[in-house]
């Protein structure tokens, strides 16, 4: 089951407390036996929770002089969880006798709540009105009101100079000033040491910002303890308040007083934290170096430099001072104070006025107090500032631009480019570095601005262009790389650019071209030339060749197609005459005869050109050894019609006709053709009209005639007589005799 938690009430503001009507306090119960009591608290922690329960209506019960029971009001139950009432012990002893109790110490969880009920309660606490001197002490004599309402300022002198002025005296009238004092709570981290302590300002002067002396602090002190009543408010009815400064200033103010307060203890826990930091680190470095040891490998050692390296940061980084304030509680009271002014006027043509108070309390035995308005402290000279107000010498300077005088909240002390200071009209805070600048060190940025026309920016941040030689600021500039082609150079945004063909560091635009194939910006270091085409084109585009080495791009690589894997250029390939494929100068020649390029699959080496090569078209195999030859190094056989070559072909001793060699018989030199004629009885016409033509006419029709016939030829035998014989040779379908060939005894002899 989940428990809804009851919400907190919303900060009522305290009002000022009246006199009230003195109570009879209840005796203290003796102290417990034992001894001491040896209290662990702050001592300032139980007078803030008896004014706390005065203040919220809870009821403080005392059971011992260090023990005490709260009973809470429905209001205040959610700050302590809720519960009803609860035992603050404030010693050892007495959480010995109630181990139930709460104890009060810095750092508990009781403190904690009481904290956190008192900030949103009661941030304000107003005291009331501290009585006059003839108000507090009736042996004084009477304060001379009437005088001081009167004007007269009789004993009180302006003996501060003001620098390029003068002053002129005002009346002197009664004013209620706001006094207080800043109740906080200061944490101090180092390390793993963590110390807390609530720290009280001095009183303060909240509408001039001066401290005020031990004798009214008494009196604030004694009307905040409840030893003194505050005075009845008539008595400053005819006052006129003064308001106390803005929330923002004073509580800078106060806090810096609590800072100096807290100096010694911000050292002390420095110097411990230095002791600690240094036996740490220590420690550290004995660890890392055992392990350095066990370490043999480059990169592990570089690792672990690294890795200790960072240990020793992180420490140094945990043992730095850290001091975190939180405001708790602004006690205040009003003071009846006699003031006077001073109008201060700057000598011409400036003109300017300013207003300069002294007050003297009406309280105690409090002298003049002359105070700066603008820090509280006692000023050695006035100045007056352009916006018609006053501070002293130290809060104060001359603008370095215009020469007039200006307070620390109306200009800069120190400009960006020149350290001189400059006032609030003359500073502008440069959009590049974000440092507050004066405008005679400013020029404009030719990048940005609301309509392009640029902005301004101090003299520091603004440099020209390496490219264009515009002036840019720091915000719109980049600095190219160090590897680009001419080196690390300040480029504005239009002349900057990115390599895209490496790493995509900054180059300028006088550095990069467009690559041909993707169109991408590419650097000089990063760029190459096609090798075909001339163009620049990226090293993602570019690839060398396998044979010639050349850089060639993706359009114009290409690959042989009997050598697929490797690259070539294209114009390193050329297209087969024979099959059209693309093929590299190493696996395509040139045809001896049709001049033209063809791949090795369609060439071969030709015998008789001397190593040249042939294609198919262009070449012809010897049928009896299969090499090949120019068309005219075969000839086709006349008997099988088979191509033979001229070392496998013979002349037949009968018909004298050249055959291949298996168509000859090696025995009788004879072809197969002439070994089969047979005789007829009857030749054809055609044959006659060879014969005839063969003779030279000495055919007779009865002599003898043998015929036979093979692919290309007839081959004819006459007999002529007396032992003579005429051979011949006709082409089927002609009657011219294609060779003839006469035998005898004395021989054989070709006519034709």
């Amino acid at each position: 089951m989940k428990h809804r938690r009851t919400p907190r009430p919303k900060a009522r503001p305290l009002r000022p407390r009246r006199a009230p009507a003195p109570r009879p306090q209840p005796p203290q119960p003796a102290a417990a036996p034992g001894g001491d009591t040896d209290p662990l608290a702050d001592a300032r922690i139980r007078p803030l929770l008896e004014r706390y329960c005065r203040l919220a209506g809870v009821k403080q019960a005392a059971l011992g002089p260090d023990h005490s029971e709260l009973s809470f009001p429905q209001a205040e139950r959610p700050f302590f969880r809720d519960r009803a009432s609860l035992r603050v012990a404030f010693s050892l002893d007495a959480l010995e006798r109630d181990p139930d109790a709460e104890i009060a110490v810095l750092g508990s969880p009781f403190l904690a709540q009481l904290l956190e009920a008192i900030r949103a309660r009661a941030a304000r606490l107003s005291l009331g009105l501290i009585a006059p001197a003839a108000a507090s002490d009736p042996s004084s004599p009477p304060v001379p009101l009437s005088l001081r309402e009167s004007g007269d300022h009789r004993g009180v002198d302006l003996t501060i100079p003001v620098r390029d002025g003068v002053a002129k005296a005002q009346k002197t009238h009664v004013a209620v000033h706001p006094v207080g004092r800043l109740v906080a709570r200061v944490v101090l981290r180092a390390g793993a040491g963590v110390e807390e302590a609530v720290v009280e300002s001095d009183v303060y002067d909240l509408s001039a910002g001066a401290r005020l002396d031990d004798d009214l602090a008494g009196l604030f002190l004694d009307l905040e303890a409840g030893r003194a009543e505050p005075a009845d408010p008539s008595l400053a009815a005819a006052a006129q308040p003064v308001p106390a400064r803005e929330p923002a200033e004073l509580l800078k103010l106060l806090l810096a007083h609590l800072r100096d307060k807290s100096a010694e203890r911000v050292a002390a826990r420095r110097a411990a934290a230095e002791q600690e930091l240094a036996v740490e680190l220590a420690r550290v470095d004995r660890y890392f170096e055992s392990i350095l040891q066990e370490q043999s490998d480059p990169e592990s050692i570089e690792t672990v430099t690294a890795l200790a390296q960072r240990r020793r940061t992180e420490e140094v980084r945990r043992s730095q001072v850290k001091a975190v304030v939180h405001p708790l509680q602004l006690l205040e009271a009003a003071l009846l104070v006699q003031r006077a002014e001073w109008q201060l006027e700057s000598a011409p043509p400036r003109r300017r006025h300013a207003t300069f108070a002294a007050q003297r309390p009406l309280s105690g035995a409090a002298a003049w107090i002359m105070a700066c308005p603008h820090c509280g402290r006692p000023p050695a000279a006035l100045v007056i500032c352009r916006h018609d107000h006053c501070s002293c010498e130290a809060c104060s300077y001359r603008c370095s631009v215009c020469a007039e005088d200006f307070c620390a909240d109306h200009g800069i002390a120190e400009c960006r480019v020149d350290s001189q200071p400059a006032c609030a009209e003359h500073v502008h805070v440069c959009p590049s570095c974000r440092l507050q600048h004066c405008t005679a060190h400013e020029g404009i940025c030719t990048e940005g601005g609301d309509g392009g026309d640029g902005h301004t920016a101090c003299s520091t941040c603004l440099a020209p262009c390496g490219s264009c030689g515009r002036l840019v600021c720091n915000r719109h500039a980049e600095q190219s790389d160090a590897a680009a082609p001419k080196g690390s150079r300040r480029l504005c945004a239009a002349c900057l650019k990115h390599c895209e063909g490496g790493t995509h560091e900054a180059v300028g635009v006088d550095e990069v071209a467009r690559c041909a194939s993707c169109g991408k910006s590419v650097c000089t270091a990063h760029q190459s030339v096609c090798g075909v085409d001339g163009q620049v084109h990226c090293s993602q585009h570019l690839r060398r060749t396998d044979r010639s080495r050349r850089l060639v791009c993706g359009q114009h690589r290409t690959a042989c197609a009997h050598e697929p894997a490797a690259i070539f250029a294209s114009d390193e390939v050329g297209a087969c005459a024979s099959c059209g494929k693309l093929v590299c100068a190493g696996h395509s020649a040139e045809c001896v005869a049709d001049k033209l390029r063809h791949c090795v699959a369609h060439l071969e080496p030709l015998v008789d050109a001397n190593g040249s090569y042939g294609c198919a078209e262009h070449r012809k195999h010897c049928y009896v050894d299969g090499r090949a030859f120019s068309r005219k190094g075969v000839s086709e056989c006349p008997i099988c019609g088979e191509d033979a070559c001229a070392g496998h072909r013979a002349a037949c001793a009968y018909c004298g006709r050249r055959v291949c060699i298996t168509d000859l018989s090696p025995a009788t030199r004879r072809c197969a053709t002439c070994a089969q004629l047979a005789a007829v009885s009857d030749p054809p016409d055609a044959v006659v009209t060879a014969a005839l033509a063969a003779t030279g006419g000495e055919t007779k029709p009865s002599r003898g005639w043998r015929m036979a016939r093979d692919r290309s030829h007839l081959v004819v035998e006459v007999d002529l007589g007396l032992r003579r014989k005429a051979v011949f040779t006709v082409r089927h379908g002609t009657t011219v005799p294609d060779s003839v060939v006469k035998h005898s005894l004395l021989g054989s002899k070709r006519r034709k």
